[in-house]
């Protein structure tokens, strides 16, 4: 596995489903700092490296640890960092 290359992550939440995708992508850029806050920016999800299908909100803690190993599987890196 590659262990160098830093992977960042951002749940999205959509409100008409009320569910959550996890979005990956290794080219995420940092931006200006907002009211002392660090803002990402993300690529479209069609460029981004992994795109999680719809993650249920009432069980988010049980399923992100599983989405998480599938990611890590598929992007073959083990640095996924969770971002805003």
């Amino acid at each position: 596995m590659i262990t160098n290359c830093i992977a960042k992550a951002k749940l999205v939440f959509n409100k008409k489903l009320k569910t959550y995708k996890l979005v990956c992508a290794f080219n995420v850029h940092e931006t200006t700092q907002q009211f002392h806050k660090s803002v990402y920016k993300f690529p479209v999800q069609k460029k981004c490296d992994f795109v999680s299908g719809d993650i249920n909100a009432e069980t988010l803690p049980q399923d992100l640890q599983r989405v998480l190993q599938t990611a890590s599987q598929a992007l073959r890196t083990t640095n996924i960092v969770l971002v805003d």
